[in-house]
């Protein structure tokens, strides 16, 4: 454990939106030069965890997300250096419009 080099830890940056239909979340995370395989992702309805190594620093954080998402329907994908992942509502997002008095 002497030679053990300490690697940082970083939180990634994080962009989330909800999808063109309005019917769930897309979410973005910056991981460059991350091999894809040195990536864990867990979902739960509320939020989501992410850590990823690569040879110099560690990314590392955990996100609340604003509404309940179905985590069982989730589809991700990682290619240059964005790990980007679609969740649907865990029920739909009726809007209405409230008058401001």
């Amino acid at each position: 454990m002497e030679n053990e080099i300490l690697k940082p830890t970083v939180c990634p940056n994080v962009l989330v939106k909800h999808d063109d239909k309005n019917e769930g979340l897309d979410v973005e995370v910056d991981l460059p030069a991350v091999d894809k395989n040195k990536i864990d992702l867990t979902l739960g309805e509320s939020g989501f965890c992410v850590y990823a190594e690569r040879d110099d620093e560690k990314y590392e954080g955990c996100f609340h997300l604003a509404h309940l998402v179905n985590k069982n329907k989730a589809k991700a994908k990682y290619e240059n250096g964005l790990l980007k992942f679609n969740v649907p509502f865990k029920e739909s997002i009726k809007e209405k419009n409230i008058r401001i008095e």
